[in-house]
């Protein structure tokens, strides 16, 4: 284990969670059926929501399914239920819903609705990452780099974050661009660096932000600019 990457680490702490699909809400084509309820999601009206979705969720839709849980686990007040949530994201979950185990992952890794519980949720996000669910890739990672629900590994962590930042997750690119910039579990390459960075960056990435004004400032694997240095160190504020 380098040494780098512990501090690699430390800066991924408070960069870097589990990502929870709150936004990203993968109702596809076919499911025309549900397009009421993601409307009624995105509009924060759960109870309509949730009666649209029962009767498809009881059926076995899974991405009906998958809704259920999201709408349980985001509702207001008393319509939040994060155990209803759970037994939702478990039924599509276990039939094979990427997005749910992902989630599932989550709510176990923060005991939410659940029983706190590293080493599952390490084994439903390998699960999601297997169907390459790029959130569940992410996830994968931070676990692996952090020693969380399993022993520290290094390569397995470069191997998912290179997969969920292929795949556009801001948070991996971040993540590898720092991993290059250090020769942390990799070899130390300036260049990549840099490229990760700025597509994080210019993802809306703060963190990502901040180390490129260190970039230009330092001139690190490009020319330095304190013009540059300056407005990324302004935007990432």
């Amino acid at each position: 284990m380098k040494s780098g990457t512990h501090h690699v680490f430390r800066s991924l702490k408070t960069w870097c969670v589990p990502v929870f699909l709150l936004l990203a809400l993968p109702v596809h084509a076919q499911s025309p059926h549900l397009l009421p309820a993601l409307g009624a999601i995105r509009l924060g009206d759960h109870a309509q929501a949730l009666d649209h979705l029962r009767p498809f969720a009881l059926k076995g839709d899974l991405e009906a399914q998958f809704l259920m849980g999201l709408a349980l686990e985001s509702a207001a007040g008393d319509k939040r239920d994060p155990k209803g949530s759970h037994e939702w994201y478990l039924k599509a979950a276990s039939a094979g819903h990427a997005a749910s185990q992902n989630n599932l992952g989550t709510q176990f890794f923060d005991g939410r609705g659940v029983a706190k519980d590293l080493q599952a949720a390490m084994r439903w996000y390998r699960a999601a990452a297997e169907q390459g669910h790029p959130e569940a890739q992410y996830n994968l990672a931070l676990m692996y780099g952090m020693g969380l629900g399993g022993q520290r590994d290094d390569r397995e962590m470069v191997r998912w974050l290179k997969s969920a930042a292929q795949a556009g997750v801001p948070g991996a690119q971040a993540q590898l661009g720092l991993l290059y910039q250090r020769g942390a579990g990799v070899q130390r390459d300036f260049d990549l660096s840099y490229e990760w960075l700025l597509k994080a960056a210019q993802a809306g990435h703060r963190g990502a932000m901040r180390e490129l004004s260190i970039v230009y400032e330092l001139g690190l694997g490009v020319p330095s600019d304190d013009a540059k240095a300056r407005t990324w160190r302004e935007r990432s504020r």
